[in-house]
């Protein structure tokens, strides 16, 4: 019997942790890579505004942009981009298709 489960996303609607993506119309697409391992996949939403993300952050942005390093997490965004480079290597990279 596997330890892992399916995604469930109807529990997943109903967290209120904040997210950099909100619900609505629009597709993203979001790619993982880990060492010499990439997932890649797309999902329904969008981007909040770099105010938005900067808020959460604690940052200002500068000329519609972050680019600052929040926890050890070097963060990059810009209109429809997030990209996420952590202390270990792993990059997460969502985009608007």
């Amino acid at each position: 019997m596997s330890c892992i489960k399916p995604p469930e996303p109807e529990k997943v609607r109903k967290l209120k942790e904040e997210s950099f993506i909100r619900e609505g119309k629009g597709r993203l697409r979001v790619v993982i890579e880990s060492e010499e391992e990439r997932i890649e996949t797309t999902m329904n939403g969008s981007l909040k505004s770099i105010d938005e993300m900067a808020e959460m952050l604690g940052v200002d942005p500068k000329n519609g942009k972050i680019e600052a390093v929040v926890d050890g997490v070097k963060v990059t965004a810009e209109r429809g981009r997030l990209e996420m480079e952590f202390e270990n290597g792993d990059r997460l990279r969502v985009e608007k298709v």
